[in-house]
């Protein structure tokens, strides 16, 4: 079947199948009856910040670009947030890798089995960064002034996504990704996930980015990244 798929705004892709998606989601957490507000990406424009931060956050398809081009970099995001961020969990699947990676109030999970890993990975210089950036205009104006920082790689990757990328960083396989201007919904069970696992989460000065801070407005630059690449990472950054 061929699926139909069209522009919502600038590099702003969409298809049947993220609708479709997000309808089965939201149908699914509807039935837990627990009268939380849903942020997902098909639909935000009547999104607002509840006070007790309690909400869910969902990416129906992460990566739909490289879905639509019959690639496998992409995924499902499902998250429950709240101010205790004990008691925020979190789920992302990649259907192509047949990985499931969730968390409840304690452990992460990958596949329903505990995830236990401690990655090796080696120094700056040699590392693969993942570097996601939306619509070319901004890929050239930010290599003309903000991206110096990127000669410390050897390697730069990019897929079109965040629950891909972030998978592969949870699971120990990718040290560390970059994304400019992202919101919420498509990074909340990143987050989630990744302060169980003793992950960073800031902005290119290395500051703590929590839920809240996407309240205002999206945070121009998100670090995703196991901790000691992300130190190095904000400590070349910190030296320009």
């Amino acid at each position: 079947m061929r699926l139909k798929k069209w522009n919502k705004s600038d590099a702003a892709l969409v298809t049947e199948a993220d609708l479709m998606s997000e309808k089965e989601i939201i149908r699914i957490i509807n039935r837990a009856n627990l009268n939380c507000p849903i942020l997902s990406e098909e639909d935000t424009s009547n999104f607002i910040f509840p006070k007790d931060n309690k909400f869910w956050a969902v990416d129906p398809l992460c990566g739909t670009v490289p879905f639509s081009c019959g690639l496998d970099s992409w995924g499902l995001s499902v998250a429950y947030l709240s101010k205790s961020k004990s008691s925020s969990v979190g789920a992302i699947y990649c259907p192509n890798t047949g990985e499931t990676i969730s968390c409840d109030e304690n452990s992460v999970y990958i596949n329903e089995e505990k995830l236990l890993v401690s990655p090796k990975f080696p120094k700056l210089k040699d590392m693969t960064l993942c570097l996601e950036i939306e619509d070319g205009i901004n890929w050239v104006n930010l290599f003309r002034k903000d991206l110096e920082w990127i000669k410390h790689f050897s390697y730069l990757n990019s897929f079109a996504s965040a629950v891909y990328p972030g998978s592969q960083i949870i699971l120990g396989r990718i040290p560390v990704m970059v994304m400019y201007r992202i919101s919420l919904e498509h990074i909340a069970a990143l987050i989630t996930i990744g302060e169980k696992m003793g992950l960073c989460a800031t902005d290119l000065r290395g500051d703590d980015l929590d839920i809240a801070d996407f309240d205002q407005k999206i945070p121009d630059w998100f670090v995703f990244g196991w901790p000691e690449p992300h130190n190095e990472l904000i400590n070349k950054i910190k030296e320009r």
